[in-house]
């Protein structure tokens, strides 16, 4: 590979260049062969050392090999699995209110809990998931690796001003539900619309939303931990929506 192809893969770990050229990097052999015949899938490089351990699996029609130190370069971690691809960022689809359930969150900020609420809200069969503004990157590589491929199964929609859009979802018959400890036990009614928001890990949803919403629900506690982490917070929420 030329410097200059190289140049341009390290310049992917960074927001600003993924953004320009609507692609970003995938580190997981895992999910990179279960992605083998997604459009989506642009190319995938491998070191010298890894092509010769897997070269009768590597059938991807756009294979390129690296030095161990140049992937070095490109890769985003400390150690390296030998493999990383690159895909293109999907096109979203416009929101027609149609769907039953969302999930709208409210400045996450650690990628691992943003990258462990999308795969947990593909696992519940939620599709359409709003980000305000001041949520992590959803391509940042450590949420793409939290995500193990449950980026490709959502309709995401970043960048949003959620007290703008909840108001949007109320027009549009949604409940809004946010979390709260000062909330009731949940309880939902499956005829209902439903707009669920996580809110950020140590702040909890902001009280502009807290003061829009049509029910403000808690997690029972039984024990004595302080709080619960975001994702798993988002998870128990999740659950409780869809049973």
């Amino acid at each position: 590979m030329s410097k200059a192809q190289i140049d341009f893969l390290v310049r992917l770990k960074r927001k600003k260049y993924r953004d320009q050229h609507g692609k970003f990097i995938i580190e997981n052999p895992k999910v990179i062969f279960e992605q083998y015949e997604n459009p989506l899938l642009d190319s995938v490089y491998v070191t010298d050392n890894y092509f010769r351990e897997n070269e009768d699996e590597l059938v991807f029609p756009h294979l390129e090999r690296l030095s161990e130190k140049d992937f070095q370069r490109v890769s985003s971690l400390v150690s390296p699995p030998g493999i990383l691809a690159i895909f293109n960022m999907p096109k979203l689809k416009d929101f027609n209110f149609k769907a039953k359930q969302v999930i709208l969150l409210d400045e996450i900020q650690d990628p691992g809990n943003m990258g462990t609420i999308l795969r947990t809200a593909d696992w519940f069969g939620f599709k359409d998931i709003f980000l305000s503004k001041n949520c992590v990157e959803v391509y940042n590589p450590k949420v793409i690796s939290s995500t193990m491929g449950s980026i490709f199964n959502l309709n995401i929609y970043s960048e949003l001003d959620l007290q703008e859009l909840a108001g949007t979802f109320q027009q549009e018959k949604y409940s809004l539900v946010v979390s709260d400890l000062a909330g009731s036990k949940a309880n939902f009614n499956s005829q209902q619309k439903i707009a669920l928001v996580i809110g950020n890990e140590s702040k909890g949803v902001n009280q502009e939303l807290k003061d829009l919403a049509d029910q403000k629900i808690k997690i029972l506690k039984f024990g004595q931990a302080e709080s619960l982490n975001a994702a798993v917070a988002a998870g128990i929420l999740m659950y409780e929506l869809k049973k």
